[in-house]
């Protein structure tokens, strides 16, 4: 409708235009009219002058309007011109154009943030990158795993690794990939899913990156109570007979504290009998109790979850050790900024935690001329720590991987249960124990609290 009244108006002017000039070129063949021609040439000037005026303000709104998209500015508006119906409206369908615009534009919008907010709500990390390495997309879990403040280039995941670039940039669509990287010094177990797509005439790989440390964990514990689980019912059933044997074989040979039977047998022969029948029976008993601690041990305790004060904790699990760490001469020093600081826990569990750690950094720092143990206690806006840092022996980098595994220690009369369980326990918190060392120079546990994002 606009633009049918523009063009009639065009063809207005131009009609006019054409009708003056035929009478025009009448008239100045008649010299008697010298007035009419006269005033048929202004007539003309007038209207060539018009429409020429107005092509000119069509134009220039024209371009408003132009650059108004362009610029991705809906707030252009164009107002009424006087009484002039023809500006007025071409004016309102410029306007009537423009609410199109924003309209579309608060759609768009609209989906973009639906998009981002959908992204960002997903728990696993997803990034796009195009064929230059340049990141098109990225969501706050892929930050958040990776320890970033911000993305733009795939190098920038050098900080993080110097080999996880080249991984994404060679990683083929369609497969997925499970690897092993050591982020926030721990290990980490990530699935890595890669698809690609063309944008724009532009080759696009879209990744997604999901830790399955805590599924893993879960996993072997789970082995491990299968495995724990037969080894109880198998050396059990050897177990007993020996009991029983041993235990009347114990009453056979004596009888109201003397000895019977010994006919056959010279007295230090019966002696001897004896106490190997008492030592097997003794040590049947004790390895029945042993297994069924190990039995036991990732049976999940019950939790009573209350706010603790860091604190006061940290001087309890002080005072423990304080005559032991004198005795060695060993600094035990406590370092809590915030005096307030609570976190919420089972304290009874974090203590066993916390003793287990404080024990082994005691036996760490006995060799070494400098034995200093440090307990602190910090929060920030993502976890809270609870860290236990000694100037011990320290822990072989090629051990780091294993420190945590049931049954294994790097001591040669540990159990390799302390670790493991400690673990388990902080995984129960909904947090995790991160471990570094430096051989030694002395290692550094940290009970990280609030993270369960990153586990």
């Amino acid at each position: 409708m606009v633009f049918s009244r523009f063009i009639w108006s065009i063809l207005a002017f131009v009609a006019a235009i054409v009708g003056t000039s035929i009478l025009l070129g009448i008239y100045l063949q008649k010299p008697e009219y010298p007035v009419t021609s006269s005033l048929l040439i202004v007539l003309l000037v007038v209207e060539t002058a018009s429409l020429f005026w107005y092509l000119s303000r069509i134009r220039r709104d024209l371009l408003k309007l132009i650059n108004a998209m362009i610029n991705d500015d809906p707030t252009m508006k164009f107002s009424r011109v006087g009484r002039d119906p023809y500006f007025n409206a071409i004016h309102a369908g410029f306007n009537s154009l423009i609410s199109d615009f924003r309209l579309v534009r608060l759609d768009r919008e609209a989906e973009q943030r639906f998009f981002e907010e959908t992204v960002n709500h997903v728990q696993f990390g997803l990034v796009a990158f195009d064929g230059k390495g340049e990141v098109r997309m990225i969501n706050q879990a892929f930050l958040e795993l990776f320890g970033l403040e911000s993305m733009v280039r795939l190098d920038d995941l050098l900080a993080v690794s110097e080999t996880l670039p080249d991984f994404l940039r060679g990683f083929k669509p369609g497969k997925e990939t499970l690897k092993k990287l050591e982020l926030k010094e721990q290990a980490r177990h990530l699935i890595f899913l890669s698809s690609g797509f063309i944008l724009k005439n532009e080759k696009i790989t879209l990744v997604s990156v999901r830790d399955i440390s805590r599924e893993m964990d879960q996993n072997e514990m789970e082995a491990w109570q299968k495995l724990l689980r037969v080894l109880r019912h198998e050396i059990l059933n050897s177990i007993s007979p020996i009991k029983l044997i041993a235990g009347n074989l114990s009453q056979r040979l004596q009888k109201e504290g003397k000895l019977i039977d010994m006919d056959r047998l010279k007295e230090d022969e019966a002696d001897e009998i004896l106490t190997g029948l008492e030592t097997i029976h003794r040590r049947a008993s004790g390895l029945s109790v042993f297994l069924d601690a190990y039995t036991n041990l990732y049976r999940t305790p019950e939790f009573k979850m209350e706010q603790t004060g860091v604190p006061s904790l940290l001087e309890r699990i002080s005072g423990l050790f304080k005559e032991q760490a004198e005795g060695q001469d060993t600094r035990l020093e406590i370092h809590c900024p915030d005096p307030s600081l609570k976190l919420e826990m089972d304290a009874r569990m974090i203590e066993q935690v916390l003793i287990n750690l404080v024990k082994n950094s005691l036996e760490a720092v006995r060799a070494q001329n400098t034995r200093e143990i440090t307990l602190s206690a910090i929060r920030n806006k993502k976890e809270a720590r609870i860290s236990i840092e000694d100037t011990g022996t320290g822990i072989p980098a090629e051990q780091m991987d294993s420190i945590f595994m049931p049954f294994f220690s790097t001591k040669e009369s540990g159990t390799g249960i302390g670790l493991s369980f400690s673990q388990h326990i902080m995984r129960l918190h909904g947090g995790y124990i991160r471990a570094s060392s430096t051989q030694g120079k002395g290692s550094k546990f940290q009970l990280v609290f609030g993270s369960e994002k990153e586990i």
